[in-house]
């Protein structure tokens, strides 16, 4: 497992990429041993990860008859819902890197966007630690969330357009399969297991 320093290295390279700056590129392990390494990133994400379960949970509970309680499976179910969005749209970009003629780019936008996931879960933990502190922030907490997934979605675009070599039309078809899939599969897979507050 990448050690802090080393995450950290990586992270510098992915703000630079988002600032357009080539050199970017020369802070990440783009090699196929740093693409099997980025998935490591999951791992760097469960503490933020943690805090939206948390504050799930609660959530799920205020919405359902005061007898209802929830086990460790509950966690373990979200979990799942997560690792699915996450790897949902890379099994995605590998299926129709052929047809669509990216293959070239393809180990460096996931590596890239595998590092990006790291701040951006904890972006996201951050309006639903404030839900766990003052449940009565959910309104502010709801705003929030959605001011961080539309910065998501313009980050995820710029990292992928300075991957592919600045083509805007590809960059835009392979930031929407970053984020329309686990939006639309997260929220069925949440129904059909059981999370979401009937």
């Amino acid at each position: 497992m990448p050690g802090l320093d080393e995450v950290l290295h990586y992270l510098n390279g992915i703000y630079l990429l988002l600032k357009q700056k080539q050199e970017g590129f020369g802070w990440l392990d783009l090699t196929w041993r740093g693409l099997v390494r980025s998935f490591w990133a999951f791992a760097w994400c469960l503490p933020a990860l943690a805090v939206t379960w948390a504050s799930w949970r609660l959530y799920y509970l205020s919405r359902m008859p005061a007898e209802t309680q929830v086990g460790p499976d509950f966690f373990v179910k979200l979990a799942f819902v997560d690792l699915i969005g996450w790897l949902l749209p890379l099994a995605l970009l590998a299926v129709l890197a052929r047809p669509l003629g990216y293959g070239k780019y393809l180990a460096v936008v996931v590596t890239t966007g595998n590092w990006l996931t790291v701040p951006l879960c904890y972006a996201f933990a951050v309006p639903f630690a404030l839900t766990l502190v003052l449940p009565t922030s959910a309104p502010l907490a709801g705003l929030l969330i959605y001011a961080v997934l539309g910065a998501s979605v313009i980050l995820q675009f710029r990292l992928v357009w300075m991957c592919v070599g600045k083509q805007t039309l590809l960059a835009a078809a392979m930031t929407a399969i970053y984020v329309l899939p686990p939006m639309i599969i997260g929220q069925e897979l949440q129904r059909l297991l059981g999370t979401l507050p009937s």
